[in-house]
């Protein structure tokens, strides 16, 4: 138990840096939400004609409001999600920077938006893309909490894919 409170305290600033992205998501969301006039569609443009706006939207699901159970159970998964991930913090070699840094970013976005889901039932979106793409029209709006998800994601399947293959391959 000691050595587990120590890995806390050593790593302190992955901690920070996932309370400092929930502190920026909040933040975030109550402003756009305010400027939006908290009306569901309000949208105004920020980049280009179409390419950007903030939109206001309510996400009762998952990724891309996909509908997967209810409040309370992707509260659960979040919750728990989050406990994992405070664990691989906890107990990964504090060598590794990059796990760490992708682990407080995902850290970080999953708890911003298991704010919302607990205390509202829906998570807010307000960033409106227009990423060329072939699947869909519009990328579905999406917050800071989700990009930092999305960006600590790929800094870790790069990490795997390039770099953790040659260190044990002692390359």
């Amino acid at each position: 138990m000691k050595s587990f409170l120590g890995s806390f305290r050593s790593r302190s600033a992955f901690f920070a840096v996932s309370a400092i992205i929930v502190a920026a998501d909040r933040i975030s969301k109550n402003f756009f939400e305010n400027y939006l006039s908290g009306i569901e569609g309000n949208s105004v443009k920020a980049v280009g004609e179409e390419f950007a706006r903030f939109t206001l939207a309510y996400n009762e699901g998952i990724a891309f409001s996909i509908k997967l159970g209810g409040r309370y159970f992707l509260s659960g998964v979040s919750i728990a999600a989050s406990l994992a991930i405070i664990w691989l913090i906890a107990k990964t070699d504090i060598k590794k920077k990059t796990e760490l840094w992708a682990f407080s970013m995902i850290l970080g976005g999953a708890a911003g938006n298991l704010v919302d889901r607990i205390s509202t039932g829906r998570v807010v979106d307000f960033i409106d893309c227009d990423f060329p793409d072939f699947i869909m029209e519009r990328w579905p709006v999406f917050n800071i909490a989700d990009s930092f998800v999305t960006v600590g994601m790929a800094f870790l399947i790069i990490h795997y894919i390039f770099f953790e293959k040659k260190n044990e391959s002692g390359q």
